[in-house]
């Protein structure tokens, strides 16, 4: 709470939980082999959203509306944080990490490129990144940053150009996120 002390607990059912994203002061989270959850107003237990059992991945936000990656399927949308999540017809991919830079939303493909759709709408089009093994994604101020599992953390600077390597130490990084100045 607050960016300080343990983490604790919130007490909900064991699941393959992947993917977090807020929406106002709600909280969703995806699970793998699962459906998309969502608590209300960030507090009491997270409640099932009905949505189709996939192996969804990676959350985003973009205004009022929700975005899901699935591994080995599309990308989804819940316009206006409410409704079902809607297929957007984006090519089979192992589609992992999301995150949003001004109205533009980016995701990474596991053992393939990023992605970028710009200003909220059409395909996600390849920015044309050396196939890695492409996982978390996060913001801070004009720069996108993403990590790559058992590999290297990546930035693209004012969100152009190529992703460049911050030479970290290789590690299984998975989730990337950003408090105030600082990524984690």
């Amino acid at each position: 709470t607050g960016g300080t002390g343990d983490f604790v607990e919130l007490g909900q059912t064991s699941r393959a939980w992947r993917g977090m994203t807020t929406l106002g002061t709600d909280v969703y989270a995806c699970v793998y082999n699962g459906d998309i959850y969502k608590q209300t107003g960030g507090t009491g237990d997270f409640v099932e959203l009905g949505q189709t059992s996939r192996d969804w991945y990676g959350m985003t936000t973009l205004g009022n509306d929700v975005y899901a990656s699935v591994i080995g399927g599309d990308i989804y949308k819940q316009t206006g944080g409410t409704g079902n999540f809607v297929a957007l017809e984006q090519e089979t991919r192992n589609w992992f990490g999301m995150t949003t830079l001004g109205t533009d939303i980016y995701a990474c493909v596991y053992g393939g490129d990023i992605y970028k759709q710009t200003n909220g709408t059409g395909n996600f089009v390849a920015l044309e990144q050396t196939s890695r093994s492409w996982n978390g994604m996060t913001t801070l101020g004009n720069d996108v940053y993403a990590c790559v599992f058992n590999g290297d953390i990546y930035k693209q600077t004012n969100g152009t150009g190529n992703f460049v390597a911050l030479e970290q130490t290789s590690r299984a990084w998975y989730g990337m996120t950003t408090l105030g100045a600082d990524v984690y």
